[in-house]
């Protein structure tokens, strides 16, 4: 059996500590279908694979499954690249929450030794997380180097030094160029965008990765490279089922500069030819659904205004009958493009909306007002396209009043579901310079303080607000929880049955549900997704 250069590993977070939104769905688990032990021992069976991580016990009222993550196109992108380069790579993920995954490491490690093991903390949301999967690859893997990459690890420089290597933006090119020192013995030091960590622990920066990682800077956003590439993903590397919802990626970068945010400033997109290319090789594997990864579908870059309707008509002229869902801004989406986003196979759209006050916007940077907001959301309803609204709650210069408006604003609109969000004060972010000084700003995380409001306020008014609108019949979700149920094998209108139930029970309208709906929803959870699990689980085994 040839050794392996190159395993691939990843976890996604599996809590949010102080999320409102997650003691919410901690009350709906006192609803969620469960399996009595005659239901769990035959879905056990049905599985294939009897290991306890797969199963998650509520109290007195019987099991839930532990659904997978998502496959990472963070992991598929750096695999096809080294693939390509010629090297041997695997790809393993759900090593935190399955112990039949971390079998399967120790197998890989022992049998055909890789000579690196890299993790993508794109969805490792804390520090404590990051540093929990280390060492739990350091438990499996002893004598292997590890280098991280995403923008967890490039954000917090305490985590620079915390593997072997890091990488910094986007790491296809860097990690081939690490493979290639670690195969000749070469000094790895010149490669752009990594970190070295020293036997002492202190950590050497190689060309270019200061400015890449933005290292002792903390109000500088990120940019992406001009010269940027966008691998076409090849998922034949990547062993789960073709019937689950894939991320997909047509541009990098953002070219607005909202202050709270340190996502990579600048646009780079791809050639309509390769989005061809990658949507017909993904539809001969099984894989049509999608959820795009983009900061922002509906904009294009400066001097290519209309890449987004090029690439929905690209869609509809492939007729795959694809089914995807996108991050998008109000005041970009026309009626002319919502149109042929619903024909190209859209449902529904991620609005950032982040606040229902235009004083905290103009703060914010957002480049939209309140006026834009409703209607960017009124073009959405024309055209029958799912709408959630996300809002932030205490930013910089936030009182009681703005956020008065904020909740009058999704009282008055009334999207399909709505996010409640503490404001979250991140490194790189343009706020920690003017804002720092200007509202006397002070902090990290969730835990902060400024003249017009602390996070213990904002917690209590995220609290408060969610109750009054659940009160008001809005649903307490967001688009990517229909995504969630739909990667677990469920179609989209079992999905929005599923969501729409569970958000009754979430706001104690469990009442409104008929026998009809709650034996739909117990099928669907109990008997389609173990089914689309079972799948799951014999299409992830590496060989």
């Amino acid at each position: 059996m040839s050794r392996l250069d190159l395993l691939l590993l990843a976890e996604e977070s599996l809590s949010f500590a102080d999320d409102e939104y997650l003691s919410q769905r901690l009350r709906m688990a006192k609803v969620w279908p469960t399996f009595d032990e005659a239901e769990r021992a035959a879905a056990t069976i049905q599985l294939g694979v009897d290991d306890p991580d797969l199963w998650l016990r509520i109290r007195s009222r019987g099991h839930v499954l532990r659904t997978p993550h998502r496959p990472s196109l963070a992991l598929c992108d750096l695999a096809t690249v080294a693939r390509d380069a010629g090297y041997e790579v695997a790809i393993v993920d759900n090593v935190g929450r399955y112990s039949h995954r971390r079998t399967l490491v120790e197998q890989l490690v022992a049998e055909r030794r890789p000579v690196l093991i890299g993790l993508t903390t794109t969805f490792l949301l804390s520090e404590r997380e990051v540093i929990e999967t280390v060492g739990l690859i350091r438990s499996l893997a002893p004598d292997t180097p590890i280098v991280l990459g995403g923008p967890t690890v490039r954000r917090r420089e305490s985590l620079h030094g915390l593997a072997d290597y890091a990488i910094f933006g986007s790491g296809e090119r860097a990690l081939v160029q690490l493979l290639a020192a670690l195969d000749s013995g070469s000094d790895p030091v010149s490669i752009p965008g990594l970190a070295i960590r020293q036997p002492d622990g202190s950590v050497i920066y190689g060309t270019a990765s200061h400015d890449l990682a933005r290292v002792g800077r903390t109000d500088a956003a990120y940019r992406i490279r001009d010269d940027e590439a966008i691998p076409i993903p090849d998922w034949s590397l990547y062993p789960r089922s073709r019937d689950t919802v894939y991320a997909i990626e047509f541009s990098r970068g953002c070219k607005y500069n909202c202050f709270y945010c340190a996502y990579d400033r600048g646009k780079v997109i791809r050639s309509l030819g390769e989005i061809r290319t990658e949507l017909l090789r993904n539809a001969e594997l099984g894989i049509t659904r999608y959820r795009v990864g983009d900061s922002n579908f509906t904009d294009g870059p400066p001097g290519h205004r209309d890449y987004p309707l090029e690439v929905c008509r690209l869609m509809i002229e492939l007729d795959l009958g694809l089914e995807w869902s996108c991050y998008s801004r109000v005041d970009d989406l026309s009626d002319e493009l919502a149109e042929l986003m619903r024909r190209a196979g859209c449902w529904g759209c991620f609005f950032g909306v982040e606040s229902g006050d235009d004083r905290i916007l103009k703060l914010m940077r957002k480049g939209h007002d309140t006026a834009d907001a409703r209607e960017g959301l009124a073009v959405a309803r024309r055209h029958d396209l799912f709408t959630h609204v996300n809002m932030i709650v205490g930013y910089p210069g936030e009182t009681e009043a703005s956020f008065r408006n904020t909740v009058d604003f999704l009282r008055a609109t009334r999207p399909d579901s709505f996010a409640l969000g503490q404001f979250f004060l991140v490194d790189k972010a343009p706020v920690r310079g003017r804002a720092m000084e200007s509202f006397d700003l002070h902090g990290e995380g969730l835990q902060w303080r400024h003249e017009t409001m602390d996070s213990d306020q904002a917690k209590a008014l995220v609290a408060s607000g969610i109750a009054e609108l659940l009160d008001a019949g809005l649903e307490l979700s967001n688009e990517m929880r229909i995504v969630e149920y739909m990667g677990w094998g469920l179609s989209l209108r079992q999905a929005r049955l599923a969501s729409d139930a569970l958000s009754k029970c979430m706001r104690g309208a469990e009442g409104e549900l008929g026998d009809t709906a709650r034996s739909q929803v117990k099928e669907v959870l109990c008997g389609v997704v173990p089914r689309w699990l079972a799948r799951d689980l014999r299409a992830a085994q590496v060989s």
